[in-house]
C-alpha cells in the first residue's frame, strides 16, 4: 500500500518507518478502542502514534535513546507552535552574523554578495563548487570555487580550529559501515560545519522553556546528517544534486556540504508542519485523552494514553497477560547497526547508550554481536511477548532479510515459543533502499507475519541441514512447475509452509540452495533448470 507523505512522520530521518495506513489497518483489525497495545522495538514511533490517534492505549519501548527522544517529540501534546516559532526567529537573529561570516561568497553573475547554500568538496575537504542564493537570480546559481575562495575558506577553517566543549564521541570500529580506528563523530563533519553546528546548538540549549528547547533539538538532530560529509552527489543528475545519507559513515571522492543554518530552517518547517498535523489529528480522539503517562498502571479502559519507555525488549516491565495486541519490527540482523549509526544523534543529545543489550548482528570486531547471540536474543524477546500477550490475542511482526540465519532465528523463536500462524502477507514499501533497487535477487518490501497465542500449543518439527536442503529443493520445484517465480514469491511460499506446518529448518543459505538447483533469469525470475 502506498500513501502520501504524512507530515508527522517526515519530521526526522530515523530509519525503518512502516506505512501508517498499513499500521492503522492492523490496529483496527486486531484491537478495539481503549485496549492496550505494545511495540517493544518502536523506532520512530509510527505504530504507537497511530494506535494513540485511533483511541488505543499504547506502550512504546525502544532501547535506543535517540528513538525514544524522537517518539516523545512526535507525540508531544504540549507543543506550542507559536512559542516555537518565536524562539526559532530569535535564534536566527542571534546567529545571523555567524551565518554571514561562514556562508558568503561573491556571485560571478552580478558581482554582489550571495549566500552559499551548499558546497561540493572532495575527500580532502577542498571546496570545488558552490550553489548560491543570490538576489540577481530566482534560481540557485552554481559556480566553481576560485583559487582565492578555496584558500580563504580553508584558512578560515584552520584558524577556527575545533570548537570548545564540542559534543563528540568515539565511533565503534566497523569496516562494514566505514568506521576505522580512531574515528570520532568529529570526522563526520567539516570544520565549518562543526563551528556552525556548535553555535546553533549553544543557542538552542540556552532556551529556558524545555518543551520549546526539545522541539528545537529535535529539528537540529534531524538536520545534522544532512549537513555532514555523508551526503553524496547523484552524479548522473549533476555535481550538485544531493543524494541521501542511507547507512554507514562513508565519505565518497566528492560530497555535498550543506549550509547548516539554511537547512536547519528548512527542517524546522517540517517539524512545525508535523506537529500541526499531529495536533490536528489528536483533536479527533473520541475518548478521554490522558496523553503521556508514566506506566501501564496509569492506563485504563475509560480513557486513552501512552507510555514511552527507554527499555530492553528482553526484559519487559509488564504484567503477564496484560497486552491486547503487539506489533513490532524486529531488528534485521546485520542490515542496519542502529545504535552505531545513531551516534551522530545521541552524541549531540548527550545520551548514554546501552550498546551491550542492543539486539543486532554487527561486523564490529569489538562488539561480539554474532548470529548466535542474535538468535538467542530474538528468542528471549519472543518469549517475553508471549508472556505479556493475553491468550488467543494477536502479535504481528515485519521482517526483511535474505539471510537464512536471520530467518531461522525468527521462525524458530516464534514456533518454539508456542505461537501459531494466523496470516502472512507482504507489506509493500513506498520507497526502496538502493540495494533493493539495484539487485534483482532481493526482497522487495517486508513480510508481515501475524501470529496468535493459542490455548493448545502444536508440536514443532525440526529439520537437519540435509533435510532442510531437500525440503527447499522439492518445495521450490513444485511451485516453479506451475510458472517461474521471483524471490518474493519463493520466500513467501516457503515461509508460509514452515509456519503452517510448524517446521523449523536448519539455518541455511536459501539463496545458495536456489542457485545450486534452479536457474535465475535476467528478468528476475527463477525457473526449473533445463
Amino acid at each position: 500500500m502506498t500513501e502520501e507523505k504524512t507530515p508527522r512522520y517526515a519530521m526526522h530521518k530515523y530509519w525503518g518507518k512502516k506505512p501508517s495506513n498499513d499500521l492503522k489497518l492492523l490496529i483496527e483489525s486486531y484491537s478495539e478502542p481503549s485496549e492496550i497495545l505494545l511495540d517493544p522495538f518502536s523506532g520512530y514511533g509510527v505504530f504507537a502514534c497511530e494506535a494513540y490517534l485511533n483511541a488505543r492505549n499504547v506502550i512504546s519501548i525502544d532501547l535506543n535513546p535517540a528513538a525514544t527522544f524522537i517518539q516523545s517529540q512526535l507525540m508531544d501534546s504540549n507543543a506550542d507552535i507559536y512559542r516555537l516559532k518565536i524562539q526559532a526567529e530569535q535564534i536566527k537573529r542571534t546567529v545571523a552574523k555567524y551565518y554571514e561570516y561562514w556562508y558568503s561568497e561573491t556571485c560571478v553573475q552580478c558581482g554582489g554578495l550571495a549566500k552559499v547554500i551548499a558546497t561540493l568538496r572532495n575527500k580532502e575537504d577542498v571546496p570545488l563548487k558552490h550553489r548560491l542564493q543570490c538576489n540577481c537570480s530566482k534560481k540557485a546559481i552554481e559556480q566553481d570555487v576560485t583559487d582565492d575562495a578555496k584558500e580563504r575558506l580553508i584558512t578560515m577553517e584552520v584558524n577556527a580550529g575545533r570548537p570548545d566543549d564540542l559534543p563528540s564521541s568515539p565511533l565503534i570500529r566497523n569496516g562494514r559501515i566505514s568506521v576505522f580506528d580512531g574515528m570520532t563523530t568529529d570526522h563526520l563533519f567539516t570544520k565549518r560545519a562543526l563551528q556552525c553546528h556548535k553555535k546553533l546548538h549553544d543557542e538552542i540549549v540556552k532556551t529556558e522553556d524545555k518543551i520549546v528547547r526539545d522541539s528545537l533539538l529535535f529539528a537540529f538532530t534531524s538536520n545534522i546528517a544532512n549537513c555532514s560529509r555523508l551526503v553524496p552527489p547523484i552524479k548522473s543528475r549533476g555535481d550538485m544534486n544531493p543524494g541521501a545519507w542511507m547507512t554507514g559513515f562513508y565519505t565518497g571522492q566528492t560530497y555535498i556540504e550543506n549550509n547548516v543554518f539554511h537547512y536547519f530552517s528548512n527542517r524546522l518547517e517540517k517539524v512545525l508542519s508535523g506537529k500541526r498535523n499531529f495536533l490536528e489529528q489528536k483533536k479527533l480522539i473520541s475518548r478521554t485523552d490522558r496523553g503521556r503517562v508514566q506506566s501501564i498502571t496509569n492506563l485504563d479502559c475509560d480513557s486513552v494514553g501512552y507510555v514511552i519507555e527507554n527499555g530492553d525488549a528482553k526484559k519487559l516491565n509488564l504484567p503477564d497477560n496484560s497486552i491486547d495486541y503487539v506489533f513490532t519490527d524486529f531488528p534485521y540482523g546485520d542490515s542496519v547497526p542502529y545504535f552505531e549509526q545513531s551516534a551522530i544523534w545521541n552524541t549531540w543529545l548527550g545520551n548514554s547508550v546501552d550498546y551491550d543489550n542492543e539486539i543486532v548482528v554487527s561486523d564490529s570486531p569489538v562488539r561480539r554481536k554474532t548470529q548466535t547471540a542474535f538468535k538467542a536474543d530474538i528468542a528471549t524477546c519472543v518469549l517475553e511477548i508471549w508472556r505479556v500477550l493475553k491468550p488467543e490475542r494477536f502479535f504481528s511482526t515485519t521482517f526483511h532479510s535474505l539471510s537464512g540465519e536471520e530467518w531461522h532465528a525468527l521462525l524458530s523463536a516464534l514456533l518454539v515459543s508456542g505461537f501459531s500462524l494466523f496470516k502472512i502477507e507482504w507489506m509493500e514499501q513506498k520507497t526502496f533502499a538502493p540495494r533493493q533497487l539495484n539487485r534483482k535477487i532481493t526482497i522487495k518490501g517486508d513480510m508481515l507475519i501475524t501470529m496468535q497465542k493459542p490455548k493448545n500449543i502444536k508440536t514443532v518439527v525440526f529439520l537437519d541441514e540435509a533435510k532442510t536442503t531437500n525440503f527447499v529443493r522439492l518445495h521450490v520445484t513444485q511451485i516453479l512447475n506451475e510458472a517461474p517465480k521471483d524471490t518474493n514469491a519463493i520466500y513467501m511460499s516457503l515461509l508460509t509452509t514452515f509456519f503452517t506446518e510448524h517446521i523449523v529448518p536448519e539455518s541455511a543459505d536459501l539463496v545458495q540452495i536456489l542457485f545450486d538447483n534452479f536457474s535465475f533469469c535476467k528478468d528476475g525470475l527463477w525457473s526449473i533448470r533445463n
